[in-house]
């Protein structure tokens, strides 16, 4: 977490240096591709809530440090519909996070194919889900231009109706 300004700040507003201290070398996990069973989504946003109500952090992002104290310190495993958590890394999961990917372009690490508008994870198989598009220019130009054509198309068809 110490590569993070960002994550470090968050977990320290809310649990303090010493907390910190014990996770730094840890990779951040992104808390804005959780996914799960309805039953263990209900049991983290509840994890999720009582770490506001208990550290009582409003810094915009606490919910990151949230996020990674929760997993790190064990506090999630053992809850209501939740057996095990399952951490991929970058690039090999059904979710492939690009935040942390911000040194060089996306095509500069051969993940982003621009004739066929497609990220892959590192074994080559497409992504299905990305997150964090934004954070790479070229991406974030095909998904707005994308995002223009439904638009469009959409207006389109509400206008033949």
């Amino acid at each position: 977490m110490s590569i993070s300004s960002f994550n470090r700040n968050w977990l320290i507003a809310a649990y303090g240096k010493e907390a910190h201290e014990k996770i730094k070398d840890r990779p951040v996990i992104c808390s804005g591709s959780t996914a799960g069973e309805q039953i263990a989504i209900e049991s983290y946003l509840r994890a999720m809530v009582l770490q506001f109500d208990e550290t009582k952090c409003k810094k915009k992002g606490c919910d990151q440090g949230f996020h990674n104290y929760l997993h790190y310190y064990h506090k999630l495993v053992g809850t209501s519909g939740i057996s095990q958590v399952i951490v991929y890394d970058q690039g090999k999961g059904a979710v492939n996070n690009l935040g942390a990917m911000k040194e060089k372009p996306l095509t500069e690490w051969g993940i982003l194919d621009t004739t066929t508008n497609l990220v892959s994870n590192w074994d080559k198989s497409i992504s299905p889900v990305i997150h964090q598009v934004d954070r790479d220019t070229e991406l974030r130009m095909i998904s707005n231009a994308k995002r223009k054509e439904y638009v469009k198309k959409w207006k389109d068809e509400r206008k033949i109706l």
